[in-house]
């Protein structure tokens, strides 16, 4: 059993470590193919990569560093609906299919949700 176990972590470092770091491991046509997968566990990759991206930005934000893509979500937003953005996104975009999908994930979200001033529409009630 101990063999099988040290056979196991080799063979899983080995997949793990055998693609060059440069390498673009999802592009926004495999991202774009996960997210309108009927399996659910591709749908369930896309959501990941998807809250990865969000995960890393705001970890950006939390630093003071300055993403070269900026995006402000609400707080209300899922990350189904997130992925869905991103979903019609690459879809009106195909120019970025064979590139690495995270710059496209920040650019779809930060067209949706911008950073920015709060803008409040106030109704004039006549009567």
């Amino acid at each position: 059993m101990k063999h099988f176990r040290i056979l196991a972590a080799v063979c899983l470092w080995l997949g793990l470590f055998g693609h060059p770091a440069a390498a673009a491991y999802i592009t926004g046509n495999d991202l774009l193919a996960e997210c309108q997968s009927d399996n659910a566990k591709d749908v369930f990759g896309c959501m990941n990569y998807v809250a990865g991206v969000i995960d890393y930005q705001v970890m950006q934000q939390s630093m003071g560093t300055e993403p070269s893509v900026d995006f402000c979500l609400p707080e209300d937003l899922t990350i189904e609906k997130a992925a869905v953005t991103v979903m019609l996104y690459l879809e009106k975009n195909p120019q970025n299919g064979s590139f690495i999908a995270a710059p496209a994930v920040s650019m779809a979200l930060g067209q949706t949700y911008p950073c920015g001033p709060v803008r409040v529409h106030k109704k004039h009630h006549h009567g």
